[in-house]
């Protein structure tokens, strides 16, 4: 068996598709591809892989990653090439990588960069939220919605633009398995502690995800 990493994403076509609904498109496009997962065992086989982090409903993404496996050991470019002419149009196969060894463990992910893009009449300084030592707002947790201080979570905020309306900012905060901060929960943020800023519309990107400060690099 032959383990593999899939780098993938998807566009403002399919923004809207749930995580499960993702996971059984994908099942249907290992079988149009015909290449030969390593299936599960069982009643209902399907193929083996494991999702890095599940991509919220709404949310646009260029890093997303997957670990799958084959019965023995294929091209990269084949992978890449069969799986996106079996993926429906709106998700992409950017990258494939064969691991030889754990140099990619997908648990260790705990932080992703966005790009978010506000409508709103007038911007937020996001230099009020970054001066701060505490950033208390309302966040969904296991047990319900609680206040919760999500400063140690955001790691930076730069602002891209203010045009039509539109404030474009990138910002760099907590994602993974330990802590997990959206996008929509900084911008709510700063509607809070920024004068004037009212968000109508929030639209995010995933750009990049870290482990450890540093970028995901499938062929370091």
């Amino acid at each position: 068996m032959a383990d593999y990493i899939l780098k993938y994403g998807r566009d403002e076509r399919v923004k809207f598709i749930s995580h499960l609904d993702f996971v059984r498109c994908f099942h249907r496009a290992v079988r149009r591809s015909g290449l030969n997962f390593v299936f599960s065992q069982g009643f209902n086989p399907h193929p083996v892989m494991t999702i890095a982090l599940p991509l919220p409903v709404g949310m646009t993404s260029e890093c997303d990653y997957m670990k799958v496996g084959f019965v023995t050991e294929l091209s990269e470019q084949e992978i890449r090439d069969e799986l996106n002419r079996s993926m429906p149009p709106g998700f992409t196969v950017y990258d494939v990588h064969r691991l030889r060894a754990k140099e990619i463990d997908l648990t260790k992910i705990d932080s992703a960069e966005y790009i978010t893009e506000t409508e709103c009449a007038a911007p937020a300084d996001t230099h009020i939220i970054m001066d701060m030592k505490e950033v208390v707002v309302p966040k969904k947790t296991k047990s319900g919605v609680k206040d919760s201080d999500i400063r140690p979570h955001i790691f930076s905020i730069e602002e891209l633009g203010f045009e039509n309306g539109i404030q474009k900012l990138k910002m760099r905060v907590s994602c993974g398995s330990a802590y997990n901060l959206k996008p929509e929960t900084v911008i709510a943020a700063l509607e809070k502690y920024c004068p004037g800023f009212k968000p109508v519309f929030t639209a995010a990107h995933k750009k990049r995800v870290f482990v450890d400060g540093s970028e995901i690099d499938m062929r370091a």
